[in-house]
């Protein structure tokens, strides 16, 4: 859990902190490469909660016309529903706890 700054001009408090946080967005991003012949892909990552919100963001033109989205998120993971291609369809996506 990330603490509150109690004093701002304590350089060393305020560094801890931004580290922190840092971690923990860190943990809380990735990439993923679309599943070819199918249309769904299962992301596993240990951040993402039945509450999470999940944010994908296109990294190739392929993905962009890929019709990607978030059909369903459970404890440990999350599915990407899209259209069945061959090409490589690149992902970086953000879990936001809710």
């Amino acid at each position: 859990m990330v603490q509150s700054v109690y004093d701002h001009t304590n350089s060393r408090q305020v560094a801890q902190i931004v580290n922190q946080i840092v971690q923990a967005i860190d943990s809380a991003t990735g990439s993923v490469n679309l599943t070819n012949s199918t249309t769904t892909t299962t992301v596993s990552n240990a951040k993402v909660t039945t509450s999470s919100r999940i944010f994908l963001q296109p990294r190739n033109s392929a993905a962009v016309t890929s019709g990607a989205f978030v059909s369903s998120i459970s404890s440990g993971s999350f599915v990407i529903t899209h259209a069945s291609a061959t090409t490589v369809r690149t992902f970086d996506y953000l879990i936001f706890a809710a």
